[in-house]
């Protein structure tokens, strides 16, 4: 066996980058822009930083996700980008709360990215954004140096660390505490926006009915989306929303919720037709190294 580390390991240690897709992106302008968007977002404004992304929410009034997004500060205006799946909803959102305010919505034909992250990241001008849950920067070319991570080597990085994705672990069902996602992009000391209430509730009990969590195991990750985990007494503990296999782990990674009152580490992995994929064990963040 060789003792050279593995390419999932060399873009642990020194970063990569890959091409990020086509995105939902587009600026606000206006006079009232930053105290607008402030009473929409989690997270405060206020703070942003030249040349950095603030992670943020835009919830329902009930505290629910309708999409997770980055805003920075660009000239005149504020950009916004978000997954490519709230491409038709995030716009009608905004502009309904958009009443007696100085603003105005450019949503942009949507251009390639790349990302790049990791100490490589250190290397690059570019847009400061945490995708991957370590430092990164966007540019509009593809960087010279760094190495390209292929899409099976980002999802292993991104399960690895615990970063919940858009129409994965997260939807318009999602709470923000039940993905983490109160720890990056959400400012419990900012003045009210849509959803506020709720979310400081939930902070305030300290408790929601899931959690985020990741799994390591021997199971089949191309039939998990939606898969049920099963306690060993045959309790319904949870469900696996993404998953693949970890080549350097020989196992199966996966990001999944676990119900508040499930008990136990260890667990069976049903598919919706009720077929076993083999067993489960929860495992801390990172779940390598």
């Amino acid at each position: 066996m060789s003792d050279l580390p593995s390419p999932l390991a060399n873009l642990r240690r020194d970063g990569g980058y890959y091409a990020l897709g086509l995105r939902t992106s587009f600026r606000i302008t206006g006079e009232d822009r930053i105290r607008y968007l402030n009473g929409q977002v989690s997270n405060d404004l206020g703070k942003l930083v030249p040349g950095s992304a603030c992670h943020a929410l835009i919830l329902t009034a009930k505290g629910k996700l309708c999409a997770e997004v980055f805003i920075w500060a660009e000239g005149d205006s504020l950009r916004i980008d978000a997954d490519p799946a709230v491409a038709d909803s995030l716009p009608a959102r905004l502009e309904r709360y958009a009443v007696a305010d100085d603003v105005d919505f450019d949503w942009q034909v949507p251009s390639p990215r790349y990302h790049v992250f990791g100490p490589a990241a250190a290397l690059c001008d570019g847009l400061q954004v945490r995708r991957l849950g370590v430092k990164g920067v966007d540019l509009d070319d593809v960087p010279p140096g760094p190495a390209e991570a292929t899409p099976e080597q980002v999802e292993c990085l991104r399960i690895e660390r615990g970063v919940p994705r858009w129409g994965f672990e997260l939807g318009e069902n999602t709470l923000p505490q039940e993905a983490g996602l109160e720890r990056t992009a959400v400012d419990f000391h900012k003045g009210c926006y849509v959803g506020q209430e709720v979310v400081s509730r939930i902070q305030s009990v300290g408790r929601t009915n899931r959690s985020l969590c990741g799994f390591l195991g021997n199971f089949d990750p191309a039939n998990c989306r939606s898969a049920t985990l099963l306690s060993p007494a045959g309790a319904k503990s949870g469900t696996l929303e993404s998953a693949i296999f970890h080549p350097d782990l020989q196992k199966s990674i996966a990001l999944g919720y676990l119900d508040r009152r499930s008990e136990g580490e260890s667990f069976s992995v049903f598919n919706e037709s009720g077929a076993c994929l083999g067993e489960a064990e929860r495992s801390e963040f990172p779940l390598v190294s």
